[in-house]
């Protein structure tokens, strides 16, 4: 897991417990191999500086059992990257949120500019949510309602619309070295115009509320690591030189090399292998069925049950 610039209220550094391959450790998800054991689908795999002691990458080989023990899977075994769970909420999680949040920003906006620029313009054509974006980045909102015609009295709300989604969309910029986690925070305080601290426990409430994903898999912990509960990014396979893995501390002499730290239970190695197999065999419906879908769903309540 690369370095990288964060929040220091919401960081969490990585470190490693002492790692002893001669005793048989077990959890309900995972166990600790001797370092006799072959290699297998499910074991977990560090790459890390021996020096600093500094994980820079955790890995799951998918590689089927049958492919290892016949050699035929070339010269990388294919592997599922694994984050902290703290570290998935920090990135892709927030990431997503305030990519929803932006757009959803957006079209609020976009709807009330059309809106006003078809009584201006007839037939204008709609703006687009790009075109919207790139104005309000480029325009005082005095201007742009002075722009679409609008008077004093009807133009108030919507410039205090805009000023807070300005600020927000300025937020952004201000905390781009940061991660996604802070910027979803500091977007959401400005643009509610809300405490910071009180954003960042919406926030936290709201990932705590949430369902996970199809896309991941949660492990309650990892073997060997003071890193709490973790998340098998489903989606993103690495591959990973059979040749540079390693059962042994004193082996892993460079971050070249990837350690062996522990092996998930049968149980969850085929949990996740259903789960990873699952989401890249299921079939994309067109958009257009989906709200058919939802609308027939939204219908249930209208009808007679009596």
């Amino acid at each position: 897991m690369a370095a990288r610039v964060t929040d220091a209220k919401f960081e969490k550094p990585i470190t490693i417990r002492s790692i002893n391959f001669g005793i048989s450790t077990m959890q309900v998800e995972w166990r600790i191999p001797n370092a006799e054991t072959p290699l297998s689908q499910g074991d977990i795999l560090i790459c890390r500086d021996p020096k600093k002691g500094i994980v820079e990458a955790i890995s799951l080989i998918i590689t089927a059992d049958c492919d290892i023990s016949k050699n035929k899977f070339g010269t990388h075994l294919a592997c599922l990257r694994i984050v902290s769970f703290h570290e998935y909420l920090r990135t892709v999680w927030a990431n997503r949120k305030l990519a929803r949040a932006v757009e959803k920003e957006t079209e609020n906006i976009r709807v009330q500019l059309n809106k006003w620029n078809s009584r201006r313009i007839g037939d204008a054509m709609p703006l687009s949510s790009d075109t919207v974006m790139n104005w309000v980045r480029r325009s005082e909102s005095d201007t742009i309602c002075r722009d679409l015609g609008m008077s004093d009295t009807d133009a108030a709300k919507l410039k205090l619309k805009i000023n807070l989604f300005r600020s927000a969309l300025e937020s952004l910029d201000d905390k781009r070295a940061f991660d996604s986690f802070t910027q979803l925070v500091a977007f959401h305080s400005t643009l509610s115009n809300k405490n910071r601290d009180d954003c960042l426990q919406e926030a936290l409430q709201q990932a705590k509320g949430d369902e996970l994903p199809d896309d991941i898999f949660l492990l309650p912990s990892l073997p060997q690591l003071d890193v709490g509960s973790a998340v098998v990014l489903l989606r993103e396979i690495v591959g990973i030189p059979a040749k540079v893995v390693c059962f042994r501390t004193l082996d892993a002499i460079s971050k070249e090399f990837y350690l062996r730290i522990g092996r998930l239970e049968p149980t969850f190695k085929y949990a996740v292998s259903q789960a990873f197999g699952s989401l890249f065999s299921r079939i994309g419906l067109p958009e257009a069925y989906e709200a058919r879908r939802e609308t027939a769903i939204e219908q249930i309540t209208t009808y007679n049950w009596d």
